[in-house]
């Protein structure tokens, strides 16, 4: 799903005409930024939670030239799904069976 199908879904599911919708969308996705970026999480019931990762140093190797080189530690952002969403998924799996 790209993003105008996103807003178009969300537009429908809500009533609200394009404009606001674009704005809704824009929001929360900033507002789920801004609290990542602080170092918090973010739990929405019912939805799931978001929340930042300290993904360790690795090693890699580059395919063409097969040097060695480490990666870096890093944060990265991370999603769980919450049991109701975890509940439709699984209707929608046994649906298609």
């Amino acid at each position: 799903m790209t993003n105008k199908e996103f807003i178009r879904a969300v537009q429908l599911e809500s009533k609200l005409d394009k404009q606001k919708t674009v704005l809704l969308v824009e929001a929360l996705n900033a507002s789920i930024g801004k609290v990542l970026s602080e170092g918090d999480s973010l739990n929405i019931w019912g939805f799931g939670s978001f929340e930042l990762k300290k993904r360790g140093e690795r090693l890699s190797v580059n395919p063409s030239t097969g040097k060695r080189f480490m990666i870096p530690p890093k944060l990265v952002p991370v999603f769980r799904p919450g049991t109701n969403l975890k509940n439709k998924i699984k209707q929608i799996d046994s649906d298609e069976q």
